[in-house]
């Protein structure tokens, strides 16, 4: 291929100079036109799994077994810091929010909480005053009364803020904790509640909404105890926002009007931003277990749990395996057939794919070009990014590769542009796109003000990609940067540009040689589809009724990677196939 007409512009600084001077050939659709998913939050970037834990530990509850206000094992906090343990160690948790809990000094519970979790946890913890505005720990404890929030990490941040309202009839406060993660966008937040005032909760509960907006801009998960069943209206501006999980009993205590009978209530809840197709929690449970159920009298013997509340667990979806469209950790083949249906072939985890394909497309796909990579929706899974006509939309997955209604996020597309979606070019945690518009390549950052949605186009190649057939290789260096597979139908051979980080592609290198049109119709990246950690591609074939070449991504002399060795995946019907990705 010659350098002199494949030309690639050199640098960010270059790239914002020609967005500037050339303006963009894509339009940002009106919001009102994206009309069902205009409403939704704004999606998150990518981050790791969050397994998170919040619990009301009720630390220094007042009043001896069988008084008011008992609480199980309140002298011993070493008792209940063990336990909290083995929840983190069972649950597999990076993040823990507790409620009642005391820190700020040795011996807190914060302090044992620090030494049961190792140095490669951060915790920060916000006080909070009694309605004598004392603050703090009773009974013997040491520290201060408040909330907590630890995470296995490192805290670039924190804010915390007193979130209830003032009253002359008392000096209490209550606060909002948020912490800002390194590496992470979703920021876990924790607060607490007033309990029995509905008026004074309704605006705290305002308060808490507010706070959270300020310090978690990119996406939330906030938990805590917020005394205040799952129906209740004054919960209203926080269920009404975010996706919630916990459906269920959360708190016991015991009814001492007529039968003292158990008192069961739903207080514990935990929030996330939501997302478009699918929630981000993945999995959500109430460990009730650990909530002490005992009679509280004086000859009740043990407690049967630590608190008088049970821990409420999730997991949110992070990162999706580059390829991966069903949610089960293996690269997939999307594909358009002569019918115009998509189609997914499931990845077998061997290079290999599902010989049954589902059809997540009914029709109207010839024509288009089809993209899936990166998460543009938020919640945790790969979505199919399409230039369908003149058109560029979302097609938000629903978890399980299964697809919702289509988000316009563009118009004015030439009916020839290819697009992919390359995964994170510009090393901001948002998926990006790149565009051929007649011989020139384009990049459409993600928006991360949009859900989905992308910034205006900048020109990063000068010109010569009309012929090019443009592929996601992933990361196939090695180096932390998505880069771009590219075929030349003028030379038949296939080109590694590898990403700069900053939205621009730099040195290439030769990939592979004899895909011809003629003799390799289709090629897809394939993420790392067998699973030895390199990257690797899917061709078509014209033998016969068409196969599909499966290139296990390999390594040449130099270091440099190249297609690798094949195998047939796919022995017969793939002429049938119009495009894949």
């Amino acid at each position: 291929m010659n350098r002199s007409v494949r030309t690639l512009v050199s640098g960010a600084a270059a790239v914002a100079a020609l967005g500037t001077m050339l303006g963009t050939a894509l339009v940002a659709a009106p919001a009102a036109q994206a009309a069902p998913a205009a409403q939704a939050a704004v999606s998150a970037p990518v981050q790791n799994e969050i397994r998170v834990v919040s619990w009301n530990i009720c630390g220094e509850a007042g009043g001896n077994r069988g008084e008011a206000g008992y609480c199980a094992y309140r002298n011993e906090p070493a008792v209940k810091i063990a336990e909290i343990k083995k929840v983190v160690d069972e649950r597999q948790a990076n993040v823990v929010m507790l409620q009642e809990v005391c820190g700020g000094a040795p011996d807190s519970h914060m302090a044992l909480l620090q030494e049961k979790l190792g140095a490669a946890w951060s915790i920060r913890h916000a006080t909070g005053a009694r309605p004598d505005g004392s603050t703090e720990c009773r009974n013997g404890l040491t520290g201060e009364l408040g909330i907590l929030v630890a995470v296995k990490g490192t805290v670039t941040g924190s804010w915390a803020e007193n979130t209830l309202p003032a009253s002359p009839k008392d000096q209490r406060t209550l606060q909002a904790l948020c912490v800002a993660v390194a590496g992470w966008s979703t920021t876990p937040c924790t607060t607490h509640v007033i309990a029995d005032q509905a008026s004074r909760a309704a605006l705290q509960i305002k308060n808490v909404k507010a706070f959270v907006d300020a310090h978690a801009p990119n996406g939330v998960v906030l938990g805590g105890d917020f005394n205040l069943n799952s129906d209740r209206t004054e919960l209203a501006p926080l269920t009404s926002a975010y996706d919630t999980c916990i459906d269920g009993y959360t708190h016991h205590g015991w009814d001492t009007v007529g039968t003292a009978g158990h008192s069961w209530k739903e207080l514990d809840h935990l929030f996330t931003t939501k997302a478009v197709g699918a929630s981000r929690f993945a999995s959500c449970a109430i460990d009730a277990a650990r909530m002490d159920t005992t009679p509280n009298e004086p000859d009740s013997g043990p407690p049967s749990g630590v608190s008088d509340h049970a821990p409420v667990t999730a997991v949110l979806r992070g990162a999706p395996a580059a390829g991966d469209m069903n949610g089960d950790g293996r690269s997939d083949l999307v594909a358009v057939d002569d019918t115009g249906k998509l189609r997914l072939y499931a990845g077998l985890g061997d290079g290999g794919v599902s010989g049954t394909p589902a059809v997540i497309g009914s029709g109207g796909w010839t024509g288009a070009s089809v993209s899936h990579r990166g998460d543009w929706t938020g919640n945790g899974t790969e979505d199919v990014v399409a230039r369908v006509g003149s058109e560029l939309r979302v097609y938000p997955n629903r978890g399980d590769g299964t697809l919702a209604s289509p988000v316009r996020i563009g118009t004015g597309l030439p009916t020839d542009s290819q697009v992919v979606g390359v995964g994170d070019a510009t090393g901001d945690g948002y998926p990006d796109l790149l565009a051929t518009l007649g011989d020139t390549l384009w990049l459409y950052a993600g928006d991360p003000a949009a859900n989905p949605g992308v910034k205006p186009g900048v020109q990063i190649g000068l010109r010569g990609w009309s012929p090019m057939s443009l592929s996601a290789a992933g990361d196939a260096d090695h180096d932390g940067r998505v880069d771009l597979l590219a075929r030349d139908a003028d030379d038949a051979q296939l080109w590694l540009y590898r990403g700069r980080g900053d939205g621009t592609f730099g040195e290439r290198t030769e990939y592979g040689r004899g895909y011809g049109t003629a003799n390799r119709p289709l090629l897809a990246g394939a993420g790392d589809a067998d699973g030895n950690g390199t990257a690797d591609l899917w061709a078509t074939t014209n033998e016969g009724t068409g196969s599909l070449m499966f290139y296990a991504g390999g390594t040449n002399g130099a270091g440099d990677p190249v297609d690798g060795p094949r195998t047939t995946v796919g022995a017969v019907g793939w002429k049938a196939i119009r495009s894949i990705s």
